[in-house]
């Protein structure tokens, strides 16, 4: 069973991965692979963070902008604690084997690109 979720994850990341990580064969190229991709995610998700801030401050009401601001801050922190344990979780769980850190990047990879979508529909106009 797991050799079919190790299947998956591959074909998942091969899918994501840019034409630099077509070349990765070896286990410390597919890291740094992983690694690459990651560090382009949150540089997006770094530019979506501040996108949000930036809309919260047209809000004219000034308590509401505070709170939505503080509340936004606040909500972002506790994401990095969740994403951070959470594939951290992922690499202990594949700590036997080489895969571990594909696998967490995979992880920190799919976690940085979903919580870019959010804060995009935050500040998407309705």
């Amino acid at each position: 069973m797991k050799l079919i979720y190790l299947a998956l994850f591959a074909l998942a990341f091969r899918a994501q991965a840019s034409d630099l990580c077509d070349k990765a064969v070896t286990t410390p190229d597919i890291n740094e692979c992983g690694k690459s991709e990651h560090q382009k995610a949150d540089k997006k998700l770094n530019a979506a963070y501040k996108a949000a801030l930036s809309r919260i401050e047209e809000i004219d009401d000034a308590q509401q902008r505070k709170d939505t601001k503080q509340g936004l801050i606040e909500a972002q922190r506790l994401w990095v604690q969740f994403r951070d344990k959470d594939c951290g979780s992922v690499y202990d769980f594949w700590r036997d084997g080489t895969i571990r850190g594909a696998m967490y990047w995979g992880c920190m990879l799919r976690r940085t690109e979903q919580r870019t979508k959010d804060l995009e529909l935050l500040t998407a106009e309705y």
